[in-house]
């Protein structure tokens, strides 16, 4: 291996075009090359003076840290003891030099994932229904169903796959059976929180259901699963067996089939299995004893066709009574078939109840006359009815679906109770094992529990609700629809997110109204309501509408198409977080502008031409806990002369770091700067029934952009444009690129007047603009970094388009600036290969402007879909494309503890025993040590001068600002689990 010189930067010479020689780097791009306009300048006077000051305070800080060790090391000597504190505990790692350049000292680390979507399963509840447990992803979740908290999460062992389906162990109700797409079964002690098992199948698995057998006089599991290979789907009977040595596994195939199967049960301790595929019903009974010997077991199989496609079903074992002539009933013959009781949902909305059907069919084989089964007919749903359940006691059947309604139907008379407006499609019913609660999964990514004799809410969850990536669950044929096709007049289909300002922890985040993957039917997905989101839990703390909205309505057209809401793509704050900004968009059906139109590039134009722009202020409401509207302006940057290539579009949406006010740009070439204004009428203030003066917004200033109208003569229009503001609030910077050329403008932001115009630093559609310092970020097919005092390219990266095309690459490509620790952070898409699948991810890294070289590289499975910077707090937040929540943050290690010399408390297991025995006894015991060593602090000033003054004591000291960070000052629901808790408290201790 060849030694580099002192100084030389790690990268591969290749040769570039016109024969110049350029450095690869990690990011898949060219190392950062230098071009500048003048010779690097001296330090002037001024600086010098900042930078010697900077040096002093510095030395000075350290002079007193070192003058404290040395007083502490007198009194230790003085009183003959020995410094235990540079000993290191027995095993313990050494502690590392440390290092006093900049970006070696900076760690950074990924949190564990929060949020994501629920994946398309029935929730399971708890054998004593104190527990509901929630398919994610990645994990699986525990709830209290009586206090709706997270208890526990079982998070995968791969990355690699997704949670597919998972049932509770018949014979253990402790333990849990989990499966993963790529053919893996995991078995876990849900109540310890313990992997107790892993088994490879080696076929993808999408269904898994468990029942209990007797052998050699011990009950265990026998697992049922809907896998396939191959381009055939299965239904395969195993015995997963945990051993000392590789895990045992024995499989026998009962039935295959070309048909994708949709769903299936098994019941009776495996006497029965029934399954769905298309308008098709599969019954298949025990033909051979059920043995310990899995290849011995031979089922019968039967089929029933439906009226119309299955959507969904279930299935119950009935004791078999029949009603007698003169009343009364019969009990069943034992030698008679099982009964079995079915109810199958449709692609119609119609709902279908079949009585002793196995027996029925049996009947029907042994006498050819016999009438095919009947069933009873229940039809209410407009729509493919998304769940159906029985009853526990068999007299009632529960359905739901698009309607956002829960029908019971009464089956002695066929009438229903209708429990209505819940906040978005029902995708999964279940019944309680005991029969008094129901729980439903929504389409809105959320879960809630209701009682059966009230149906009042118990319990509720609510994830995150941004579109996420996961094919849809019902395999359905090709049927005539009226769709949309898929809006290509935005360019970026991303969430517009920002965080919170003024709660910290929250995620501000425009959705849709529902994330339903039923049925394979695909299209867009307006954002039309507001989520707040708590970052350390993924939980919902608040929603409401932000456009007009259909939840209830029918929401169709003359012409059976679906009426789109409204689509909010920007959303921001102001410095304060008390005003929002937003701004839609809402584009008429094709349907209503065809009949003009001449051709399909016509019908696009006449739907541009009827385009809604509204551009809304909102103020946050400390009584009613909402954003009240207060401004809305419709078409700020319509463009007067009607022209096709100018829609009126807003590309940005800027706050002002200093007061409260917003910045737009559109693609009118014109930025606008808006501001609050007190409301007159006939001279007189407007005040609201409690005194307040009532303001309204409206444009303050217009900064035109003059070399964009040349830009608007050629017939180029902006592709795409972008704001940055200083964050003393004196520099704008406007950037643009359009399909011929790109330039930065640099704005004097007080009077409006343009400074300085730099032309064609970037190239491709413009991503993201930042000022940190005296540099100016930009990304865009390239990332440059500017120094904007000497007029010169700090550095520039190429980035690697992986042969990805344009509109996909700029999807998958996010930038954000952290002011906190002035550093920004960049996403870009990279394609791993896991498996044997290809899949498209991305590569977050973190950059100090003054350094091409990342801080942070980091590797994420999915595609980012946003990317924010922590207010108040150093770091990042991401959500990708499975709408899973990650933050990256400078790391904070843990320290260690050590247990020698002192009692052990004894462990206690399971869920009941989780918060301890005695919550007082504990506080008894550490208010005279702990408690008192912890002082909370309101102000930095204070906790500096506490610090020079009790430089001699061990007192520990934690602001108030860090600790509402953790615990927050939302909604007590959206908590994270107390291990998070408890994580992020001892990192904020140990950092002390």
């Amino acid at each position: 291996m060849s030694k580099r010189k002192n100084g030389e930067e790690r990268g591969e010479e290749v040769v570039g075009g016109a024969g110049k020689k350029i450095k690869t780097t990690h990011l898949g791009a060219a190392e950062p090359t230098k071009r500048s306009i003048h010779q690097e300048p001296a330090f002037s006077t001024e600086e010098k003076i900042v930078h010697t000051n900077r040096r002093l305070r510095t030395f000075g800080r350290f002079a007193r840290k070192e003058s404290w060790k040395a007083r502490r090391q007198q009194k230790i000597e003085a009183a003959g003891e020995k410094d235990y504190s540079q000993e290191t505990l027995p095993g313990s790692p050494q502690k590392k030099t440390k290092q006093h350049s900049r970006r070696k000292e900076t760690g950074w680390q990924v949190s564990d994932v929060v949020g994501g979507y629920l994946v398309d399963v029935d929730p399971v509840f708890s054998v004593d229904d104190k527990y509901l447990l929630l398919a994610y992803k990645s994990s699986i979740r525990i709830y209290a169903t009586n206090t709706s908290l997270l208890i526990r999460t079982l998070s995968a062992s791969t990355k690699q796959s997704g949670i597919t389906a998972f049932a509770l162990s018949a014979s253990n109700s402790s333990q849990l059976y989990v499966a993963l797409s790529q053919g893996l079964v995991e078995k876990w002690d849900w109540t310890e929180g313990k992997r107790i098992g892993k088994w490879i199948i080696n076929s993808q698995i999408y269904d898994i259901t468990v029942v209990s057998q007797i052998s050699h006089n011990v009950e265990e599991d026998l697992v049922y699963t809907v896998d396939g290979r191959a381009g055939s789907w299965m239904i395969t009977a195993h015995h997963l067996r945990p051993g000392k040595g590789p895990p045992q596994t024995e499989a026998h195939t009962l039935y295959k089939s070309t048909e994708p199967i949709a769903s299936f049960k098994a019941l009776e301790s495996g006497k029965v299995v029934i399954a769905s595929m298309g308008s098709r019903l599969i019954l298949g009974n025990i033909a051979s004893p059920l043995t310990s010997v899995l290849k011995n077991v031979k089922y019968m199989w039967r089929e029933v066709t439906a009226p119309e496609l299955i959507t969904t079903f279930d299935a119950r074992i009935s004791d078999g009574q029949k009603e007698a002539a003169g009343g009364g009933t019969i009990k069943a013959d034992p030698k008679s078939p099982t009964s079995v009781d079915i109810v199958t949902g449709g692609l119609r909305g119609s709902v279908y109840v079949y009585r002793d059907l196995l027996a029925s069919l049996i009947q029907k084989e042994r006498k050819k006359h016999m009438p095919t089964p009947i069933a009873q007919h229940l039809h209410w749903h407009r729509t493919g009815v998304g769940a159906v359940k029985w009853s526990a006691d068999g007299n009632y059947v529960i359905s739901g679906g698009a309607e956002t309604v829960l029908a019971l139907w009464q089956l002695d008379t066929g009438q229903k109770q209708l429990l209505p407006h819940l906040s978005a499609s029902i995708e999964s019913v279940v019944v309680s094992p005991s029969g008094v609660s129901y729980a439903i999964r929504l389409a809105d990514n959320s879960a809630m529990v209701v009682s059966t004799a009230e149906l009042q809410p118990t319990f509720s969850v609510s994830g995150i609700q941004v579109t996420a990536s996961r094919p849809p669950s019902t395999y359905v044929p090709d049927l005539p629809r009226v769709t949309e096709p898929i809006n290509s007049l935005s360019m970026l289909r991303r969430p517009a997110a920002v965080v919170s300002r003024s709660n910290v922890g929250q995620l501000l985040l425009a959705v849709p109204g529902e994330l339903s993957f039923r049925f394979g039917i695909s299209g867009t997905k307006n954002a039309a309501y507001l989520q707040t989101l708590d970052i350390r839990s993924g939980s919902q703390a608040a929603r409401q509408a932000l456009t007009r909205t259909k939840v209830t309505d029918k929401n169709i057209g003359p012409e059976a198409n679906t009426i789109e809401e409204p689509n909010v793509v920007l959303l921001q704050t102001s410095h304060d977080g008390q005003w929002l900004a937003t701004v839609e968009e809402w584009i008429p059906p094709r349907q209503d502008v065809l009949f003009l139109a001449t051709d399909e590039q016509d019908t696009i134009e006449k739907q541009i031409l009827r385009m809604e722009i509204y551009l809304k202020f909102w103020q946050w409401d400390d009584v009613s806990q909402q954003w009240e509207l207060v401004s809305r302006i419709e078409a700020p940057h319509h463009s007067s002369d009607h022209s096709s290539q100018s829609r009126g579009r807003i590309y940005d949406l800027l706050e002002d770091p200093s007061s409260p006010g917003f910045s737009t740009i559109g693609d009118d070439g014109i930025v606008k700067i808006w501001r609050p204004r007190i409301r007159y009428r006939d001279g007189i203030k407007v005040r609201s029934k409690e005194g307040q003066s009532l303001v309204t917004w409206n444009c303050r200033r217009d900064i035109p952009l003059t070399a964009l109208s040349k830009v608007e003569d050629h017939g180029n229009s902006i592709v795409t444009a972008r704001l940055a503001l200083s964050t003393d609030g004196s520099l704008l910077v406007a950037g643009y690129q359009s399909l011929s050329s790109s330039s930065l403008y640099l704005v004097d932001f007080e009077s409006g007047n343009i400074r300085f115009v730099r032309p064609d630093v970037i190239a491709g559609p413009l991503i993201g603009l930042g000022i940190i310092d005296r540099y100016l970020i930009a990304l865009a097919e390239n990332l440059v970094v500017w120094d904007i005092i000497d007029d010169r390219i700090q550095h520039e990266i190429t980035i690697r388009s992986y042969g990805l095309s344009s509109r996909r690459q700029v999807n998958a490509m996010h930038f954000a600036v952290d002011q906190q620790s002035k550093n920004f952070a960049v996403a870009i898409p990279e394609i791993a290969k896991v498996g044997s699948e290809t899949r498209l991810g991305s590569r977050l890294a973190v950059f100090d402007p003054t350094h091409p070289i990342p801080i942070s590289m980091t590797s994420l499975p999915q595609t980012l879909i946003a990317l924010l910077p922590l207010e108040q707090k150093r770091g990042y937040v991401t959500i990708d494309s499975t709408a899973e929540i990650r933050t990256l943050t400078p790391s904070s290690p843990l320290p260690s503890l050590s247990t020698e010399g002192k009692e052990q408390p004894t462990l206690q297991n399971g869920l009941e025993n989780m918060y301890g025995t005695s919550i007082g006894t504990l506080l008894d015991e550490t208010k005279n040590s702990a408690l008192n060593a912890l002082i909370l602090s309101d102000s930095p000033e204070s906790v500096e001068n506490l610090l020079d003054d009790s430089a001699d004591d061990d007192v520990l000291i934690v602001r108030q600002l860090e600790l509402a960070e953790i615990f927050g000052s939302g909604n007590p629901l959206a908590l994270p689990s107390i291990t998070t808790l408890f994580e992020q408290v001892a990192a904020l201790l140990s950092r002390n």
